[in-house]
């Protein structure tokens, strides 16, 4: 048999393609004045690159105080003459004001941009306009940006930009430990544990170093999310030199979950479907080097299979994602710019932790792409697995409205993914199907 496409030496290309990174809720603080002097005091609540907020505060010429709200999005892009990247918060509403405006004034919504410096390979320059052609001679360096700690913030600060009876402030100050939240245990989760398996390429030449660092994410965020549960976590892991379909399998025979327990299996690396694949999921490429999948399926699996096995071990939940492509050549795409890193906050609401955890019930399998199409990838991880982070943590944070459900989470994932793929040599459109009861 001839050499799968998947390796051949077109395999690494690097792809001009940017996205933003993905974390949880961060708040920031930026100061700045206008082509007057007037000085402004902006509170960003920031979830994902197509999801944040800006309360901005500032005194009138009446001497009169104002808090208006602009919803933004990140955009990435290149000045003009093509000698400078920025990302920039874009305005996706108007502004509204906040507090009563009596002289009916108007207010521009404000840009904000953050432009790349190579010395230190971060967006660490931060400027802001209120011109929306863009004018370089309009731009403003802002007075001070400063990232927040949600633990430090005081209520009367908040109380700065928000109405006391306000949804958003209830909810920070709960995401702030301002109000205490108390939960009465549920009997289930003393024998409750979390298994988490992660099969990751870490030693393939171009994709490598993005597995790694979703695995180590990966490990981080469900820790976490057990611990704010309290209960049980074991985590498997196959990567390295060990990455193969025999090591996959062994491992997947040692996860013994009890009836009440949840398994999330998520596989970082390579995917492929063979020219007659009947199955829309992809196959897993568990190899690297040259020497190419077997027509014998000896060194793939096929994703489905895998639900298939841990389906049949009888945990509550099972989740089975897989961040590959889906296609005949298998190849996945890289982009080799830097981009903007937002903060990670830790705080969650663990009333809709539980929703999805510990009282829902059934099975989720869920791919980055659909058959035919490429899954992207930066040296911070895929597309996929930061939007899956991204989506999860957005759901389950305490601004988030609304019935919690597994639904939203990987509709919300498939949005964001390919969202950010929109930039790349093609688009990636995740697929999903949910069958999950709650609560249970």
């Amino acid at each position: 048999m001839r050499n799968h496409p998947i390796f051949k030496l077109l395999l690494f290309t690097f792809l001009a393609c940017t996205y933003a990174t993905t974390n949880a809720q961060s708040l920031y603080e930026i100061k700045f004045a206008d082509r007057n002097n007037a000085q402004y005091k902006g509170f960003l609540v920031f979830f994902n690159e197509n999801n944040a907020y800006m309360r901005i505060a500032y005194f009138d010429i009446n001497r009169q105080y104002n808090v208006v709200e602009t919803n933004y999005k990140m955009e990435y892009g290149v000045t003009r003459d093509g000698t400078r990247k920025y990302c920039m918060l874009k305005k996706t509403s108007n502004p509204t004001f906040i507090t009563y405006n009596s002289l009916n004034q108007l207010y521009y919504a404000d840009y904000f941009l953050w432009f790349f410096t190579e010395a230190t390979g971060q967006y660490d320059e931060l400027y802001t306009t209120d011109d929306s052609l863009f004018n370089p001679a309009n731009y403003r360096k802002v007075i001070s940006y400063t990232p927040l700690k949600a633990e430090l913030i005081t209520d009367p600060y908040l109380k700065e930009f928000f109405v006391t009876d306000e949804y958003k402030h209830t909810a920070l100050k709960k995401m702030c430990g301002l109000t205490p939240v108390f939960l009465d245990p549920l009997p289930q989760m003393q024998t409750t544990k979390l298994h988490l398996i992660i099969i990751a390429n870490t030693n393939d030449a171009t994709i490598g170093k993005s597995c790694e660092n979703d695995r180590e994410r990966l490990v981080k965020e469900f820790k976490q999310t057990a611990e704010a549960l309290t209960i049980g976590f074991k985590h498997y892991v196959v990567e390295g030199d060990n990455f193969s379909k025999t090591n996959l399998l062994s491992t997947l025979a040692t996860v013994y979950p009890g009836n009440n327990d949840i398994v999330l299996f998520i596989y970082r690396g390579h995917g492929f479907r063979w020219p007659n694949e009947y199955e829309k999921w992809p196959r897993l490429a568990l190899f690297y080097g040259k020497s190419g999948p077997r027509s014998d399926n000896s060194n793939s699996i096929n994703l489905k299979e895998v639900k298939s096995i841990l389906d049949k071990k009888g945990a509550r939940l099972n989740i089975v994602l897989g961040d590959c492509c889906n296609n005949s050549d298998g190849v996945s795409g890289m982009t080799s710019q830097s981009h903007f890193e937002q903060q990670v906050t830790a705080f969650t609401d663990v009333s809709k932790l539980r929703n999805l955890f510990i009282q829902s019930k059934g099975s989720i399998i869920s791919s980055a792409a659909k058959p035919g199409e490429v899954s992207y990838a930066g040296f911070d991880g895929g597309l996929y697995t930061r939007s899956f982070i991204s989506s999860l943590d957005y759901e389950t944070s305490y601004s988030k409205t609304g019935v919690i459900k597994w639904e939203n989470i990987l509709v919300s994932t498939v949005k964001l993914a390919y969202e950010k793929s929109s930039v790349c040599r093609s688009f990636q459109n995740g697929i999903s199907e949910v069958t999950v009861t709650a609560p249970y």
